[in-house]
């Protein structure tokens, strides 16, 4: 009776064993149910079998990217540069080239320059790689598998496991790295590969046929074509399949308990900083950033932009707004010659006109009129939204201004009642009709005063309003909405910019199968992270800089406090903002999901922490748990900086920070447990 795959070969000949192993993603998908098997010292395992049969998900398990639920594995080596891995996907970053790729992995191995020029040369010689100027994104299918195993021998590791190295190849190239393979492995290397040709597995030493989580033999190509009585492993594999196995998998089943791992495998043992990868990591993000250049001119580019159109479409009042006026007292085309004329005179001695000095006024602050004859056609102007309010001045309008002053409080009713303005307005946009109400309100006053001209001292004083209003304490009298809005402009920017640059840079390596490799090659996330932060500081600072020239200097927005304490913050702000995008890359699959989750953020933060009107204006309970929105308190603390001159010491200021840091904190340690729960799941293939 042939040997079964179950039982293992000699321990101490053993470079890799697995035994019991089992693997389920889901209630419904058992990848791995009880597979054991044995692969000795400096021999080739072939590992055959079809798509979908938990080849690469056994491979990913012995390289330490994804967990067993139950099962032993065991390396006789557990130092990651022990292992060369090349996927069965190409998981090379499409933007670097043929030597940017070998310089990153090399790197990541501590190899020399000279040592990494030495190698890409012999395996040039051996593989015909592509020319090494050339990037990966341009290469052919088999070009890049070529580039792929090259990377993955660079090093010299003694295990290699390759998923599928030979597909897509001419026949020749397949043979010479069939042949290679040989040479390696009687010069003292082990190597595991799985294969979709099964005829090219007669090469191996031993070969391991696995079907629908499980395997079925494992024994030498010999052995298994004398014992099935077969001429090609194809066959074998055929009559393994039509043999009835059902008690093998009944026993298999069911995860074996107590099953105890002999010690570390590589990834696990893998937890120490290491410059080199560090050093790698920053390699490689110094060529993309060379080469991406749409993205570095976006990341610079869009603060200019933002903060310009900003400051050119937002906080200045609007101009030649469109009012209907109803003037009974005198035709509105004979005002504009009276009221130049007259306007230095007592309206008590002279013929003057209240209504024309209102419309002065109002054409001073280029408002446009429009003449109506009825209260009806102007409201049904104001409906069609052809004009914005309606003023109306009665047939005596100014005659009952006069009597009012004469009689004081014996004025009759009527009298009364003819001297008031009458005024409708479209309140559909709150700010537009607030600012109607305030124009007509100091229109009316300079109107009045006009009027008053020459008169004698007492009258003024009785058109004149009953309070006096001094220099502002903070800001200034005459400040804008702009004014206001500035501070959460700056902030949103600083926290939304490296919010979406982090999450898509970190996206596009996961989603690509980069990360995984990279981390399977032993690059630790913190590596990456730390790397990817350098750069995005970097990014952060030259867009502070940009943000405050533009916003504060350029556009000459308020800004009476400390410069420094005012960069810090917005460095701080754009800390927190990439530690999110971390979260949001972490959580997410698609570029489409997170850019929704970030998109989204952004919104509800423009609505709650204050942007874009004051805390104490929200409803409810929001307006006492806003303070707790990311970037509320840095916003206060901005424009206390900015508009009212804080230091750091100041509570609102110092909140601000402390804030920021809290959040920071808090979105790291969220990054941080996604990052353990979503290690070795981001490929399950």
């Amino acid at each position: 009776m042939c040997r079964d795959a179950i039982q293992p070969h000699p321990p101490p000949l053993a470079s890799v064993e697995v035994r019991s192993a089992f693997k389920r993603y889901n209630k419904s998908a058992m990848v791995l149910k009880g597979v054991s098997l044995t692969v000795r010292r400096n021999t080739i395992y072939g590992l055959l079998g079809p798509s979908g049969c938990g080849k690469t998900t056994l491979l990913n398990c012995i390289v330490g990217r994804t967990k067993l639920d139950n099962g032993v594995i065991n390396l006789e080596s557990n130092v990651i540069d022990d292992i060369g891995y090349m996927p069965q996907d190409l998981c090379l970053d499409p933007l670097l080239s043929v030597e940017e790729i070998f310089f990153y992995f090399g790197t990541i191995f501590g190899r020399s320059r000279n040592e990494i020029i030495s190698r890409y040369k012999y395996f040039n010689a051996l593989f015909d790689l592509p020319k090494r100027k050339m990037l990966i994104n341009n290469l052919s299918g088999g070009q890049q598998r070529r580039v792929s195993l090259a990377v993955a021998l660079l090093h010299n590791p003694t295990l290699l496991i390759l998923d599928e190295p030979t597909v897509g190849l001419d026949p020749i190239l397949s043979e010479k790295i069939w042949l290679h393979l040989s040479d390696l492995s009687s010069e003292g290397k082990t190597i595991i590969i799985t294969t979709h040709y099964i005829e090219e597995a007669r090469r191996a030493h031993t070969v391991g046929m696995m079907r629908s989580g499980i395997i079925l033999s494992e024994d030498a190509p010999d052995n298994l074509l004398k014992c099935y009585g077969c001429s090609t492993l194809e066959d074998v594999f055929l009559k393994l399949c039509v043999i009835d196995t059902s008690k093998v998998i009944q026993k298999s089943s069911l995860p074996v308990d107590g099953g105890v791992q002999k010690k570390l495998l590589p990834l696990d043992n893998n937890k120490k900083f290491e410059t080199r990868r560090f050093r790698a990591q920053m390699l490689k993000n110094r060529f993309l950033l060379w080469r991406n250049k749409q993205m570095t001119y976006l990341m610079l580019g869009l603060p200019i932009i933002i903060t310009l159109f900003f400051n050119m479409a937002i906080g200045r009042d609007p101009k030649n707004i469109r009012i209907g006026i109803i003037n009974e007292e005198i035709n509105l085309r004979d005002c504009a010659n009276f009221t130049y004329k007259h306007n230095n005179n007592c309206f008590l001695n002279e013929k003057l006109y209240g209504s024309c000095q209102l419309i002065y006024q109002l054409h001073k602050r280029t408002y446009k009129i429009k003449d109506y004859y009825n209260v009806e056609d102007a409201k049904a102007s104001i409906k069609k939204n052809e004009i914005w309010a309606l003023l109306r001045f009665n047939w005596n309008y100014t005659e009952s201004l006069k009597d009012r002053v004469n009689n004081g409080e014996n004025s009759l009713e009527d009298v009364v009642g003819h001297s008031f303005l009458e005024f409708w307005v479209d309140d559909s946009d709150r700010y537009m009709s607030i600012l109607i109400e305030r124009d007509v309100t100091l229109s009316l006053a300079d109107a009045l005063k006009n009027l008053v001209g020459s008169c004698k001292d007492s009258l003024d004083k009785v058109f004149s309003y009953p309070i006096k209003i001094h220099d502002a304490l903070y800001g200034s009298n005459s400040g804008s909405f702009a004014h206001f809005v500035a501070p959460g402009t700056v902030c949103i920017c600083m926290f939304f910019l490296p919010l979406i640059f982090t999450t898509f840079v970190m996206l596009d390596e996961q989603n690509d199968g980069i990360l995984d490799r990279v981390l399977t090659s032993g690059m630790t996330y913190l590596e990456i992270a730390l790397a990817h932060s350098i750069i995005q500081i970097t990014y952060i600072c030259i867009q502070a800089i940009e943000i405050l020239i533009i916003m504060y200097v350029f556009y000459d927005n308020p800004y009476i406090g400390s410069i420094t304490i005012g960069f810090s913050l917005l460095i701080v702000i754009g800390i927190t903002g990439m530690i999110y995008g971390f979260v949001l890359a972490l959580s997410n699959d698609s570029h489409f999901a997170a850019g929704f989750a970030g998109v989204g953020t952004n919104f509800l933060l423009m609505c709650a922490c204050g942007f874009i009107w004051p805390t104490q204006g929200a409803r409810h309970f929001v307006k006492y748990t806003n303070k707790f929105v990311p970037i509320t308190l840095a916003i206060e603390a901005l424009r206390g900086i900015t508009m009212r001159g804080w230091s750091i010491d100041h509570t609102a200021v110092y909140m601000g920070f402390v804030s920021m840091l809290i959040w920071a904190l808090i979105f790291y340690a969220i990054s941080y447990v996604l990052y353990k729960s979503k290690k070795g799941t981001w490929k399950k293939v």
